[in-house]
């Protein structure tokens, strides 16, 4: 295989490199040091359901806490979908096993113009999408295309593809995109063209989100493409064979896969809402695998360690979990309001009770492993008499605190925060302290509740909500949210809200398109510093998540980025 290996790619790599030593390698199946486990309400029963169950060794059944959205990689965010798109799609590159280095997957190798404004993938030859139909520069060139234009006629608008305006920086036409053409130069070659080089190119394409579907599919299916209504079609190791919504959606192995077949012939991902129940269903053996999405507590997690028939695989520990403030509302732009929820909140305390054997309070949004990480910042510490103190200067300067603080906290277990509903609870009673009166709300998981915050911007004033790493780069943990791109923390529900910090989105731009690495980690301890000086949000925590497995499941390898099934299997 033969690549230019020009400075831009030695920089990835190398950025790569540097976030494998930091930590982000695959986990020890040991626990961090721990403290007495937090005793728990009794467990409920499994609910009952048709997803296949019992002990055939040919399928493996993988439990989540909620349903797919869609399986249409280009519009998803949620991890609950992406776990599965993974093992039907692919992209230009992958990541290397538990780790977050580039390797080739559909591009066979690469190389890049002395300026990184060109990039030039040489396409695998003899691959083809589950519908029989060819992968080759045509599709790519479809599926860059259907991303980028919101002129396509199969791009279903830029609220839709969220994850392309994240880590593309816009659509085409806009000027800030970092795309700026696709070529196709041969049939099994294709050129990207950027308006500015991208040194998280190679990672970023790696993600769930940019790997290439169909383009047959999509146009025989339309809108319905993807949905339980229609069918995913791409080039991966698994195709579906049912979704039963609310329920279980099964892969079968793809028996025409271009590479190394899977050992296993199905995986079943089946829904169990409670992580109680979940839990008690793998103690059972009716599941094989319990999604670190899913985390259980420290006292199921205490059981687990002491259970012989159950192995726990800790995963790096590569997320973020915050409480998010919308500064669409007026009392939330006031910097002494902020400052006033950040001294309040204990997250120490929040630590000790809730999560004392895998989580650690956060300081800053992106986590320690990851390069970036800027170690001199102190956080805001715990002291309830000087957040009073920063609320009454507020109401001193006109601010109208409102009768009702409405906090939106998920009704259901994430890997950042494997016990929300207590975590709001927790929160609620410390902002008690400090004179507001909190009121929490938890509507439905994923929608309305992303929706809400990302869409409307009307309905809460501050929220949980929380961020696992797709990609191994800064870029992915800070640009995504303060861009321009999302827009929880400044929606007025109108279109409009306040502006995002201009200072620090042309800082995160900058940052992306410098090539030195050197300086790249410079200018993102620059913008971990004014994040947290401004108090646009305010981080909780960082969990080290487990991926609980029944003692008879052999290959799995943690990964910092996703649980990746295709190889495992079941003695």
């Amino acid at each position: 295989m033969k690549r230019n290996l020009n400075v831009l790619l030695s920089l990835l790599v190398l950025a790569s490199l540097v976030l494998a030593a930091c930590g982000t390698t695959p986990a020890a199946t040991q626990a961090p040091a721990t403290q007495a486990p937090m005793t728990e309400a009794p467990a409920t029963e499994a609910p009952m359901t048709e997803a296949p169950v019992g002990t055939d060794t040919s399928t493996l059944i993988f439990a989540q806490a909620a349903d797919a959205g869609t399986l249409d990689p280009a519009i998803e965010s949620s991890a609950n979908s992406l776990q599965v798109i993974y093992h039907i799609y692919e992209g230009l590159t992958d990541f290397e096993p538990g780790s977050t280095t580039p390797i080739p997957r559909l591009a066979t190798s690469w190389e890049a113009s002395e300026d990184g404004l060109e990039w030039t993938f040489h396409l695998r030859e003899g691959v083809t999408f589950h519908d029989g139909t060819p992968f080759n520069a045509d599709a790519v060139v479809f599926n860059f295309e259907r991303w980028w234009d919101t002129d396509h006629p199969y791009n279903l608008g830029a609220d839709q593809f969220i994850y392309w305006d994240y880590m593309f920086q816009g659509f085409k036409g806009s000027e800030n995109s970092v795309l700026a053409g696709i070529e196709k130069v041969d049939d099994m070659t294709v050129k990207l063209i950027l308006s500015k080089p991208n040194a998280s190119l190679l990672n970023t394409l790696a993600m769930e989100n940019f790997r290439f579907a169909s383009p047959a599919a999509i146009e025989e299916q339309g809108e319905d493409y993807a949905t339980a209504s229609g069918m995913p079609v791409a080039t991966g190791p698994f195709k579906l064979e049912e979704w039963v919504k609310e329920d279980h959606i099964t892969l079968v192995r793809n028996e025409d896969y271009w590479g190394e077949k899977p050992t296993l012939e199905r995986i079943t991902y089946r829904v169990i809402p409670d992580s109680s129940a979940a839990f008690l269903a793998l103690q059972a053996g009716e599941i094989d695998m319990l999604t670190e999405w899913a985390s259980p507590g420290p006292d199921q997690l205490a059981q687990a360690e002491a259970d012989p028939n159950i192995q726990v695989l800790y995963n790096p520990s590569f997320n973020v979990g915050y409480l998010g403030l919308n500064q669409a509302k007026e009392w939330l732009q006031n910097i002494n309001v902020r400052l006033a929820i950040a001294h309040a909140i204990d997250k120490e305390g929040i630590v000790a009770a809730l999560n004392p054997d895998n989580s650690e309070a956060a300081k800053e949004f992106q986590p320690p492993s990851l390069w970036g990480f800027n170690e001199s910042i102190e956080d805001y510490p715990y002291d309830p008499t000087l957040a009073a103190e920063y609320l009454q200067t507020a109401i001193g300067e006109g601010v109208q605190i409102p009768d009702s603080v409405i906090f939106y906290v998920m009704p259901t277990p994430r890997i950042y925060f494997p016990q929300p509903q207590q975590l709001g609870e927790l929160i609620q009673a410390q902002l008690a302290e400090i004179g507001l009166n909190v009121e929490i709300q938890s509507p439905a998981w994923p929608d309305p509740y992303l929706a809400d915050l990302q869409e409307d911007g009307t309905k809460a004033d501050i929220f949980l909500l929380g961020w696992g790493g797709d990609n191994g780069d800064p870029d992915n943990f800070l640009c995504v949210f303060f861009c321009g791109a999302d827009t929880q923390f400044n929606n007025d529900g109108a279109g409009g809200g306040v502006a995002p910090d201009e200072e620090i989105a042309q800082l995160l731009r900058d940052a992306v398109a410098e090539t030195d690495f050197d300086t790249r980690q410079t200018m993102y301890e620059q913008a971990n510093q004014l994040l947290h000086d401004r108090v646009i949000s305010v981080p909780l925590l960082h969990i080290t998540a487990p991926t609980l497995a029944r003692s008879n499941i052999e290959g799995y390898v943690p990964s910092p980025v996703r649980e990746v099934l295709t190889y495992i299997v079941k003695k």
